[in-house]
């Protein structure tokens, strides 16, 4: 499947609101990219400015969904799209709810940078902050990946993008497991392993929302619902 499909259509208006609906899926995806990158570097810093910016983002992102959602409901009521058309539209939606989630689980990761920067402890002296860089590095990465793939219509990176999500599965519960022993071994705060937690569940939780990226993304190019599929089908991709 190729993007310029979406450009053949007679009326120029209608190539025209596709197009634009593409642009704006993807320049919302930039943001909460922005979003992710800044809650990694404000916990990797203590940066507190930078962890409170995200929440000014945020504002920004939930108003690209809102968008998006007008988008869709001008091309339905004005045009009659069909087949991959129709598809395009439906899963434009689902992207974007997936993005405000991705964004606000990085509001919620931030707020460790935000509870740290009230103590005299830092970031990487609470147990399980290994684990919280790997996940919210990797769940970057895979939310470049699926906006890679929704922008070239390409499923080269699905499987990997769903073996990254398994990966990090069990790196939660590795982390998780690190912070737990930490209310006994170490002398913090619990409060502050609590916020660990907290963020370690919110940076896995974006490495789900990629990975429903990438099934929309299958669904647009194949026509194919991959989401209750098995791992033998998958690999396929």
């Amino acid at each position: 499947m190729e993007r310029t499909e979406f450009k053949a259509h007679i009326s120029e208006q209608y190539n025209r609101n596709l197009e634009d609906l593409f642009n704006q899926v993807l320049e919302m995806g930039g943001m909460v990219e922005k979003q992710l990158d800044n809650a990694l570097e404000a916990i990797k810093c203590n940066d507190l400015p930078l962890a409170k910016n995200i929440k000014v983002l945020d504002k920004i992102v939930n108003k690209e969904e809102m968008e998006i959602n007008r988008l869709c409901a001008s091309v339905l009521a004005r045009q009659q799209p069909t087949a991959s058309d129709l598809r395009l539209i439906i899963i434009a939606i689902r992207i974007a709810v997936d993005l405000e989630r991705m964004g606000d689980e990085s509001v919620n990761a931030a707020k460790l940078a935000i509870k740290i920067a009230d103590s005299d402890y830092r970031c990487e002296s609470i147990p399980g902050y290994l684990g919280l860089i790997e996940i919210a590095t990797c769940a970057t990465e895979m939310l470049k990946k699926s906006l890679n793939a929704f922008s070239r219509l390409d499923l080269s990176e699905i499987a990997d993008i769903i073996d990254d999500e398994e990966r990090m599965d069990i790196a939660l519960k590795t982390a998780t497991q690190s912070v737990l022993q930490g209310f006994n071994s170490t002398n913090i705060p619990p409060e502050y392993l609590i916020e660990m937690i907290y963020a370690l569940r919110a940076a896995e939780r974006i490495t789900d929302h990629a990975v429903n990226i990438a099934e929309s993304v299958v669904y647009l190019v194949e026509g194919q619902d991959i989401r209750n599929m098995d791992s033998d089908k998958l690999a396929d991709f």
